[in-house]
């Protein structure tokens, strides 16, 4: 069981007495840049790249062949309705501003120049029918995105895919055993 330690005010830990089941760590700031892991009786230190030397990244190809159009639904239709809630608040509140501005008002009498004797912008009908036109619109984006996911699987299997090039740098584990100094580990994922 590890010894719990209070911090000291002014940000300082003060040393714990090593216990006799596992080795004496250095203190934390004694010339490393990360925190020790202490897991059963060996101590480990994980950096994603050593301070000494660059990273080695490796360029890596992959071929997209298929993407799944439930998945792709699933993501259009949250974006579409994300994007719908969003154009509509920000359209209520931007009239609500225009409004009590005095901008409508401003408007209506610009239109009233070029012989309408009447012209009037009414809120209520603008909003019945944003959100109406905007509804249709999100379902049909979301349509829109299965269908071009459908048509890009269709021709994949004609093609034979996408090719995307992805640089992967190189995660290195260090610890404090002399001969495994450094050992290379495969990214995950």
């Amino acid at each position: 069981m590890p010894d719990i330690v209070q911090a000291q005010p002014s940000g300082e830990v003060p040393e714990v007495p090593p216990a006799t089941t596992r080795q004496s760590a250095p203190p934390v700031g004694a010339g490393s840049d990360v925190a020790p892991d202490l897991v059963g009786s060996v101590r480990r230190q994980v950096v994603l790249r050593s301070p000494r030397r660059r990273p080695r990244v490796r360029r890596v190809t992959r071929v997209v062949r298929h993407v799944d159009p439930w998945s792709v639904f699933k993501v259009a239709m949250v974006f579409s309705l994300a994007t719908y809630v969003t154009l509509m608040t920000s359209g209520v509140l931007l009239w609500r501003v225009a409004d009590s501005t005095g901008t409508v008002a401003n408007v209506e009498r610009w239109f009233t120049q070029f012989g309408w004797e009447t012209f009037e912008l009414k809120g209520d009908e603008i909003f019945s029918a944003a959100w109406v036109i905007g509804l249709f619109l999100a379902v049909g984006a979301t349509g829109f995105a299965v269908l071009s996911a459908t048509l890009f699987n269709l021709v994949s299997d004609v093609v034979g895919g996408v090719r995307v090039s992805v640089l992967e740098e190189e995660v290195v584990e260090r610890t404090d055993d002399p001969i495994n100094r450094f050992r290379p580990r495969r990214p995950q994922g």
